[in-house]
């Protein structure tokens, strides 16, 4: 198992590892464990010991994230090229962009067998001419040295399916979710939070002031309490990376125009925009309504402590953050791209056209005017969700993995 960083493994490939395990394989992961991660130390040391326990063999590969450094990816493909003679890999699962070139252009060399899974392709309908330019002609050419091609979204295994070279190509919806995991607290919880108990439901929707915050459940209602968010406050969660392609920033301007006081904005995430970010949200006077945590374990209680789900990024594959989102019953406003769209229909959120952010605070705006809709939105995406749980993807990897058996 490849990825560029320890962070793909751990939040995408955990699953599929404990798959590979299960049909009888030795694993091993190579990755860069000391930087480029989406989470912090102590969750990548938490990783390490996870892995050990398993019996996974464990690289430290140097790979970057990005090809801006040619000389760090050829170092990288070095010791790949060392990895992969000092070891015969019956095949190899491969993850990111520059992993799956260095994986793929290694394992031509090995005579290898290789999976590689593209979490969303930088070429896509809307995306700059460099990323056509750059990407598409290399995908293009490694596709023909790829035995299995995985695509995470309905866009981009149209798109491969046409173009692309690679022995067999599958669509499987994301990496799966446990969606137990993100559900309300007590069947009762969810039930009241979904309408479906007629008497409470205005409690759920914030229409009994008294009562509104016994939707949240107790592990909801300590995020509030430990970010000093009001207990009748509106709550818009976003969780993910800070960086541009999240395009947080969107929402922070937003939340100023709309002038609601009672209305806060809690981005769980880590990475370089988070200073920037802070610094947005103090120049336009709402620093105490903008909480930036830092990356979070218990990302699940977020998402029971909010109120509707904002995911405005400019880019995807298949979204994770949104899926969890949709499993614990939110509305959500999502912009309108490749893999937002797969999930969100028009009974689950609104979708906003990412350069019209007039559209994005009108979503928001109709939340906040239609809190009774919030629950009906929500129960809706509960539903759709079911369809990306951890179960069907690993019902459909154990078939891909079962059909790699031929290489050994």
């Amino acid at each position: 198992m490849l990825a560029s960083v320890a962070s793909m493994i751990d939040q995408f490939n955990m699953s599929n590892i404990r798959l590979m395990i299960e049909a009888g394989c030795q694993v091993h992961v190579a990755c860069n464990f000391a930087e480029g991660n989406t989470c912090d130390s102590r969750r990548i040391q938490q990783l390490k010991g996870t892995l050990q326990k398993l019996g996974v063999v464990q690289h430290q590969w140097d790979c970057p994230r990005g090809f801006q450094s040619l000389r760090r990816c050829m170092r990288a493909y070095i010791q790949l090229w060392k990895l992969t003679g000092r070891y015969h890999f019956a095949w190899i699962h491969c993850h990111s962009p520059v992993g799956g070139v260095l994986a793929r252009a290694a394992a031509h060399q090995r005579k290898t067998a290789v999976i590689y899974t593209a979490h969303g392709f930088h070429f896509f309908k809307g995306a700059p001419l460099k990323n056509w330019l750059l990407y598409y002609p290399v995908e293009k050419l490694l596709s023909y040295w790829t035995d299995v091609l995985v695509t995470v979204n309905r866009e981009d295994y149209q798109f491969a399916k046409r173009n692309m070279g690679a022995g067999r190509i599958y669509f499987i919806p994301g990496i799966g979710i446990d969606i137990k995991k993100f559900q309300k607290q007590t069947e009762e919880t969810v039930h009241t939070a979904c309408g479906q108990a007629e008497e409470t439901a205005y409690s759920a929707c914030g229409q009994a002031e008294e009562t509104v915050h016994t939707a949240y459940g107790q592990a909801g209602e300590a995020v509030r309490i430990k970010y000093r968010i009001p207990k009748h406050a509106v709550l818009l969660l976003s969780v993910g990376e800070l960086s541009r392609r999240k395009n947080h920033q969107a929402v922070i301007e937003a939340l100023a125009e709309l002038g609601r006081t009672d209305l806060y904005y809690l981005i769980c995430g880590q990475g370089g925009l988070k200073e920037e970010l802070a610094q947005q949200a103090h120049r336009l006077g709402i620093a105490d309504r903008v909480i930036l945590p830092g990356f979070q374990q218990d990302v699940a209680d977020m998402y029971r402590s909010a109120d509707l789900f904002v995911f405005p990024s400019l880019q995807e594959g298949m979204p994770v953050a949104l899926m969890e989102a949709m499993a614990a019953g939110l509305p959500c406003v999502v912009s309108d791209i490749r893999g937002n769209r797969d999930l969100i229909d028009e009974q689950g959120g609104k979708k906003f056209v990412v350069s019209k952010t007039g559209q994005l605070k009108e979503g928001i705006m109709y939340f906040l005017e239609h809190p009774k809709e919030r629950a009906l939105y929500g129960q809706h995406n509960q539903e759709v969700v079911t369809g990306y749980s951890i179960e069907v993807v690993q019902k459909r990897m154990r078939i891909i993995y079962a059909g790699m058996g031929k290489y050994y």
